[in-house]
């Protein structure tokens, strides 16, 4: 009875072992698949702290975006996710993107939607000089 009882425990614990790497492995797979390029857009802070990033992707449906920034650290302060429809997502995303960085999956209100644009709010840094990329990318349904 021994034998049977430490049996069932091995299958049990290693079929445990075996999902939780195989959904570890796909979040990975998932993670390098859908993403996809929205656009970039330049930012200097002379004399403005909005941009837009065109999208314009009526074909491609996301459910989350995420940003990450070139050349400087941005503080994106609030997005305007600007759908299809005309229908806006306000975000506040609160966040200092280093340069060399992206920020966390940032969700996406409702169904997979297709967006049209990316309004960008941030703030100068005091440690700023010369002028910064920040780029979108989408994750598709």
């Amino acid at each position: 009875m021994k034998y049977i009882s430490l049996a069932a425990a091995l299958l049990v614990s290693g079929g445990l072992i075996t999902t939780d790497a195989l959904a570890q492995r796909r979040d990975r797979d998932d993670d390098r698949r859908q993403w996809v390029d929205l656009g970039c857009q330049q930012v200097s802070f002379q004399g403005r702290d909005r941009d837009s990033i065109r999208v314009g992707r009526r074909e491609g449906r996301f459910r989350a975006i995420r940003l990450a920034a070139r050349g400087n650290a941005v503080e994106v302060l609030r997005l305007s996710v600007v759908y299809g429809n005309g229908n806006p997502d306000e975000l506040d995303v609160q966040r200092v993107i280093r340069s060399g960085d992206r920020t966390e999956a940032l969700d996406l209100k409702g169904r997979d939607r297709a967006i049209e644009r990316i309004d960008m709010t941030y703030r100068q840094r005091p440690d700023f000089r010369g002028r910064a990329t920040v780029c979108a990318q989408g994750l598709s349904g």
